[in-house]
């Protein structure tokens, strides 16, 4: 036991933790890395960046001395309660890199790239919604004043962060959109998990406008800037973790349980400043390794794959299957409609 915790099941909890991790990447190099490079950068990264981080963050020194934890929970003492920094700019930083080295998918900033299927889209986000509790709850590895502090700070910042979003693109384009609803869901669950204990409800609707406000700006700036980051793993999972650990050090609030106060409540610049070198220290380590491992990859096996198999789709030519199937029942005749793959562009050849 550990604690009040079968060490088995902690060992369950942490390992979906890097799970997660890892696959928050993938989505900024869909649709032009080779799997066998990907494979590679997976093994890698999750052992020479995600492991040490999260021993920063997670690890905490026991009370008598005889376990040495993490720095940036024991010396520096920013607050990362479920991995803002751990896992959300880990990953961000990371994919951010990832897409750099790549370069931008064909007809990126020139053909339209639309979801494959909203109602999927959709179907994800709520599962993640609910599965979020258990991410942010969970870590107070009991049923407890903790656990529930994070379960309703959960619930109030993601509900916020939606009305973020949707305030943003009502103004600047016009119309709300259920893509970025479910945009906004997202980015508010990033951004209240580094802070699910220690704001209030309150402090966390704040939180939750503020990011799902900022993510929806953030998110067009790779056309500016020209880094193509396929599901915006940068401007919603880099920026919503940044932000909300930032925020940390503004809106703490002394009675929740982290016990500790932000500039609002009379806490002064030194939580801010804290949470600030936390962040910092965590997007350096992650985007420069990360980087590095990259472009060993590209240099020894290749990272990408061709024009043609990229213009096919790597589930038809890596895979050999593909998400929707557009032929006929047997017996009838094909249907001859284009298929809309995830780069936005339609052929036909997909259905070949």
């Amino acid at each position: 036991m550990a604690g009040t915790v079968p060490a088995l099941a902690f060992v369950a909890f942490q390992a979906a933790f890097a799970v997660i991790a890892v696959a928050l990447i993938s989505g900024s190099v869909a649709d032009r890395m080779k799997f066998s490079a990907w494979i590679v950068f997976s093994l890698i990264w999750a052992t020479v960046v995600y492991f040490p981080v999260a021993h920063w963050v997670f690890a905490f020194s026991s009370s008598d001395g005889s376990v040495v934890g993490g720095w940036i929970a024991n010396q520096l003492k920013a607050i990362d309660f479920a991995g803002g920094t751990a896992i959300h700019i880990n990953a961000g930083a990371a994919g951010l890199a990832l897409a750099l080295v790549l370069g931008k998918r064909q007809g990126f900033g020139k053909t339209p790239i639309r979801p494959g299927n909203l109602v999927s889209v959709m179907l994800g986000a709520a599962l993640l919604f609910v599965g979020w509790f258990g991410f942010n709850a969970g870590s107070a590895l009991g049923a407890n004043w903790i656990a529930a502090t994070a379960f309703v700070n959960t619930l109030s910042a993601t509900a916020a962060a939606v009305i973020g979003w949707l305030l943003v693109e009502r103004i600047r384009d016009g119309h709300a959109t259920t893509l970025g609803a479910a945009s906004g869901m997202v980015a508010g669950l990033v951004g209240i998990t580094p802070a699910a204990h220690s704001v209030s409800p309150m402090g966390a609707l704040l939180l939750g406008v503020v990011v799902g406000a900022l993510c929806a700006l953030a998110v067009p700036l790779k056309f500016r800037l020209g880094y193509d980051d396929a599901l915006d793993v940068v401007g919603v999972h880099l920026v919503g973790g940044f932000a909300g650990t930032i925020l940390i050090g503004l809106l703490a609030d002394p009675s929740s349980p982290a016990g500790v106060a932000g500039l609002f409540y009379g806490g002064g610049f030194d939580q801010l400043g804290r949470q600030f070198i936390g962040a910092i220290s965590v997007l350096a380590f992650s985007f420069v390794l990360s980087l590095v491992i990259a472009l060993a990859i590209k240099k020894t096996m290749g990272i990408r794959v061709d024009e043609e198999t990229e213009r096919v789709g790597l589930d038809i030519v890596t895979h050999a299957e593909q998400a929707y199937d557009f032929t006929a029942p047997a017996g009838g005749s094909p249907m001859h409609v284009g298929h809309v793959s995830s780069t936005g562009i339609t052929t036909k050849e997909h259905l070949s």
